[in-house]
């Protein structure tokens, strides 16, 4: 538990006098001034010993607000973190039990998180290589199987061949749920104001395509369910569209995702926190922000300990972030409830009334210590096909530090689907989960209830947690108007909103648009000071690390490309099904989804014109850098054009064919004798 620091420059807190007009302040350094109700009197304000325009409060030290705290205290700004738990990181964090540290979420860290690896790499000091192992892809292990199947981030001809014959689906079928990012990627969709026609949810938008079936449906509801915990006929499919445009890569050969090595305190928040120390910034862990009003046009916070009877304390800073969850911040905005000094967020704001439409869930994880080694598990991360409560598990004993485990397994085991789970008790929800389990690893002994002590657990490590105080944020249909901006300088000056449910070009709830908003907050609160300082900057300026996406020219290119393969992929799929059927045409009364296969040709078409003429909108009417973009949040995305991606695109069939000749010249094997093949040397991981 950390303790408050003081500011660097020391000055006496007593006063003869307030500063300001606006603070009735008295001679006495503990003296009450007069609140605007006589019956709740307000304390007195402390204020920081800064320079005038540098004190920054954030409110939560989660890695949003941790972000910004680093990207302001390098520009100068004093900062001071107020953080409601014992530790910093918020749904990055770790819990430390009897000495071992546990994750309160198995976190994935993809290449294209751009804004963290910047945060990692430029403001820690830390190489990625040494903290990190790349990861191709994921496993996934169906009940009654001893095999995984292999899915590969789909950045090279090698990779999306491999899932094609995976077996996971039909290649028919595979080709379709690919074919589907790619359609749902480049398609034009709406997003500003309350049309309600534009909020449309992914199985809507599977629902109006031609070449949709079930089990593609299937297979992209539960790639939702298991990376975000949140149902395909919930998600909002233009945020779907943001996360596919951002993780589209092909062909750069980017891993599917890093894995840390170790555990989140470890390698990230205890670094982060050390770096903002040294530097003089407060952290106030273990206490609770109970109020943020604004008092002539000034921010006062009030703050109390978690768990202590003392009085609140209140200062006045000259900005404000919030970085809180959706609960906390929807508290906050209101006022807390209480008749008190100044006027609240949400009087100033009304809009702000919509935060209690935002949704969080919590995903229950086990950290299942073993006592011995079950040489089962391999060292990626495994969906298990078909589980209740969309369960999947990482063996951390192969990527943390070997020392930790003895040789012995520990598993991380996640529930996706954790509304599924039966009770509200440990041994009731996380009983389900290991029986679960047990379906898919018979070898496991789990015993016969939970804490027996008579099976394969080790009771005395393993930590089970609901983490119903870690809820992530839901993107569902509708949500984004809901969502806070990061400021609002007419109604709301000196206050900052930061957090992955803030709106951002990220838009879907992960790291990076949890960084992405805390340094847009930062970036907001530097433009504001340098707006009374007549333009001048405090500090460098600190900027957005921009995204590298492709144009909508060049996905709807890309689409037209493959859209005979998908449409016959379909016809392939759609006679198969006739054919068990008894040679009759399955009719489920849904022209759109084309299951008469005779209908199939004229939607082809249409959907083949439809994609042109706006494939030819995005080329005859570019942005100003001559790209196209689809919605306004993907404005401050770096574009690769039409005639870069083709050039791309061949390269990759040129090297893909030449390889595969090589290799037939040598008889099957690679044409280098001392390498390995391109997908082995590309993911073999850096030891």
């Amino acid at each position: 538990m950390n303790t408050p620091k003081k500011a660097p420059t020391k000055k006496p807190v007593k006063k003869k006098a307030a500063p300001k007009k606006k603070v009735a302040a008295k001679a006495k350094p503990k003296a009450k001034t007069k609140a605007q109700s006589q019956r709740t009197p307000r304390p007195s304000i402390s204020k920081v010993p800064s320079e005038k325009g540098r004190r920054v409060a954030i409110v939560g030290g989660g890695i949003s607000g941790l972000a910004a705290a680093i990207k302001l205290q390098k520009a100068g700004f004093d900062v001071t973190v107020f953080e409601m738990k014992e530790r910093l990181g918020g749904n990055l964090s770790s819990t430390n039990v009897n000495g071992i540290e546990h994750d309160v979420y198995p976190h994935m860290f993809p290449s294209w998180y751009v804004n963290f690896w910047d945060l990692f790499e430029n403001e820690l000091g830390f190489r990625q290589a040494a903290h990190f192992d790349p990861r191709p892809g994921v496993k996934m292990r169906s009940q009654g199987s001893d095999d995984y199947i292999d899915l590969f981030n789909p950045t090279s001809l090698d990779a999306i061949v491999d899932n094609l014959k995976s077996g996971l689906l039909s290649p028919a079928e595979m080709l379709l749920t690919g074919y589907t990012s790619l359609d749902i990627a480049g398609y034009p969709m709406g997003r500003e104001g309350f049309n309600q026609l534009d909020k449309l949810d992914v199985n809507g938008f599977l629902y109006s395509t031609g070449y949709a079936t079930e089990d593609v449906a299937q297979m992209v509801n539960y790639m939702l369910q298991v990376i975000w915990s949140i149902q395909s006929e919930r998600t909002a499919a233009v945020t779907y569209q943001d996360f596919i445009r951002h993780t589209l890569t092909f062909p750069n050969d980017a891993p599917f995702a890093h894995m840390l090595k170790g555990s989140l305190n470890d390698k990230i928040i205890a670094p982060i926190e050390a770096l903002l120390k040294r530097h003089g910034a407060q952290i106030n862990c273990n206490t609770e922000v109970t109020s943020v009003r604004l008092v002539d046009d000034k921010p006062v916070v009030r703050w109390q300990r978690v768990g202590s009877n003392a009085a609140e304390k209140s200062g006045e800073f000259d900005q404000v972030i919030l970085a809180t969850p959706g609960n906390v911040l929807n508290t906050l905005v209101s006022g807390g409830g209480r008749r008190i000094a100044g006027e609240r967020l949400i009087d100033r704001e009304p809009s702000l009334a919509q935060l209690r439409r935002l949704r969080g869930v919590p995903i229950p994880v086990i950290d299942l210590y073993l006592k011995r080694e079950l040489p089962v598990f391999p060292p990626e991360n495994i969906g298990l096909a078909g589980a209740q409560y969309g369960l999947s598990v990482l063996d951390i004993a192969k990527l943390w530090p070997p020392e930790q485990f003895d040789g012995k397994t520990a598993l991380v085991l996640a529930a996706s689907d954790g509304e599924a789970l039966p009770g509200t008790r440990t041994a009731d929800w996380g009983w389900a989960m290991l029986e679960e389990l047990h379906k898919y690893y018979p070898e496991i002994d789990i015993g016969s209830g939970w804490e027996d002590p008579d099976c394969d657990i080790d009771w005395g490590k393993t930590y089970a947690r609901s983490n119903v105080d870690y809820s992530l944020f839901l993107n569902e249909v509708g949500s984004w108007d809901y969502r806070p901006k990061t400021s609002y300088p007419e109604t709301l000056p000196g206050i900052f909103f930061a957090g992955d449910l803030c709106q951002s070009n990220v838009d879907m709830a992960t790291i990076e648009g949890a960084v992405e908003s805390g340094v847009l907050a930062a970036k907001a609160i530097q433009e504001f000071e340098a707006a009374k300082r007549s333009g001048d900057l405090l500090g460098k300026p600190i900027e957005i690390v921009q995204h590298m996406t492709y144009s909508d020219a060049s996905l709807r290119a890309a689409k037209l490309a493959m859209m005979p393969f998908a449409y016959a992929a379909k016809f392939c799929v759609q006679s198969e099904k006739d054919k068990s059927n008894g040679g009759g045409l399955r009719d489920l009364g849904n022209a759109l989804q084309s299951e008469r296969v005779v209908l199939l040709p004229m939607i082809y078409v249409l959907d083949w014109w439809t994609t042109a003429y706006w494939f030819w909108r995005s080329v005859l009417e570019p942005d100003n850098d001559g790209n196209s973009t689809a919605a306004s949040n993907h404005d401050d995305d770096k574009f690769i054009g039409l005639g870069t991606a083709i050039l791309m695109v061949l390269g990759e069939f040129a090297s893909y064919a030449t390889d595969k000749f090589s290799d037939r010249l040598n008889g099957g094997a690679p044409a280098d004798s001392q390498a390995l093949s391109r997908k082995t040397r590309r993911w073999r991981p850096k030891r």
